[in-house]
Formats: C-alpha cells, structure tokens, sequence
C-alpha cells in the first residue's frame, strides 16, 4: 500500500467496506466498536484479547497520521482504511490472519508517521552522479511524500522518480527498500531532517529539476 502526505498514495485493495470520508472534520472511526461488531470476524475479534490490544494500538497510530495529513490525503487515507476493513474480514475468524494484518498496517503507519517528524539540520549534499542524482547520506524530507513504495531497490526508486515529471528528490530506506518520492528538494524546503533513530534514509536530489 502506498499513500501522499500532503499527498500520499496508498495501493488500494479493490475491496468494499464504507467508511465515512470528508475533506474537512468528520475523521474515520479507527477504533473497533465492539457494541456494533456486525461480522462474524469483528465478533471474534472483540472476544480476543490480543487483537483488541493491536486493534488498539492501530487505531492510535492512525489518528496520529490522519491528524497531520492534509484534507485530499485524509480522503485517501479513509478510502483505504475501508478496503483494510474489507481485507481484514476476509480472516473469517483466523487469528493469525488478523494478527497478520494488524501487524503490517500498524508497522507502515509507523514508518510514516517516522519519517514525517520534525525536520533537523542536514550535512552538506554530494555533487550529482552521472545518474542525475546527489545523495545527501542519513537525512530526509518529513512530510512531502507523494507516493511511497515499500520493499523496491535504490535504482527502481530512483527510475519511479525520472519517470515522474514532478519528482525532485527520493528519500531510500536502507534497511526495508522503503521508496519516499518527493516532489520537493531541499531548496523548497529549507533543510533536511538527520536525527531519524537508527539513520535509515538516505536522501537523493535529481539535479535536472532543481533550480540551483
């Protein structure tokens, strides 16, 4: 699943669960009511602790995401959020199927909300290789992702953002292949954040589309 802060993209699951969706303050219930659990899985899901406990954890973790999103990516988000519904109700009753599901949803909010944190103060970048792209190593641009990709090489990451008219920059998580792509750099933004625990990202400007 992929999706825009300040426009990010989920992959989508082609699934029909409704869930109510506006631009403006009628944020999604992410919490499991179970007063009006409807599906046999919901029912069993309520009976079991553990799933209550991530269910829990996910809805916590999204209202902090929704919160900081802006009015067309929070559209987004709860169409997505209603194709997850649908997805995680085809566990029909299986814990580990849930389990499952919880787990990589809570594990992707994080990593959002982990990259889009407060900006810090960025070492200085590297001239262009002759693929167009500088790198600025151990650094990121919070909050500007256009579309995310997980689990893609450096090269793939950098060809999605050549091939995207907008794009001036890529952020590369080194350990999961996690691909940011930007249509910000550095010089709309100002600086760079460098203090994400563990160091994960690497940032990449395409030189061709910068002013400077």
């Amino acid at each position: 699943m992929k999706y825009a802060v300040a426009g990010m993209v989920f992959l989508s699951l082609t699934l029909g669960t409704e869930v109510s969706i506006s631009y403006a303050s009628d944020q999604p219930d992410f919490h499991m009511d179970c007063h009006a659990a409807r599906t046999n899985n919901e029912q069993f899901i309520c009976a079991d602790e553990d799933l209550l406990r991530r269910d829990a954890q996910l809805g916590e973790i999204s209202d902090k995401l929704y919160a900081v999103l802006d009015p067309p990516s929070r559209a987004e988000m709860a169409r997505e959020f209603a194709e997850w519904l649908a997805s995680r109700d085809d566990c029909e009753d299986n814990y580990f199927c849930n389990a499952g599901m919880y787990n990589d949803r809570i594990s992707y909010l994080q990593q959002e909300l982990d990259h889009m944190d407060a900006p810090g103060i960025a070492q200085a970048s590297a001239p262009a290789a002759a693929d167009g792209f500088g790198l600025v190593p151990n650094a990121g641009i919070p909050g500007h992702n256009k579309e995310t990709y997980p689990a893609l090489t450096l090269e793939i990451c950098k060809s999605i953002c050549v091939q995207r008219a907008w794009c001036k920059s890529i952020d590369f998580d080194r350990t999961n292949g996690a691909c940011y792509v930007q249509p910000v750099a550095e010089e709309d933004v100002g600086s760079l954040r460098t203090d994400y625990p563990g160091h994960p990202y690497d940032h990449y400007y395409y030189a061709p589309r910068l002013r400077n």
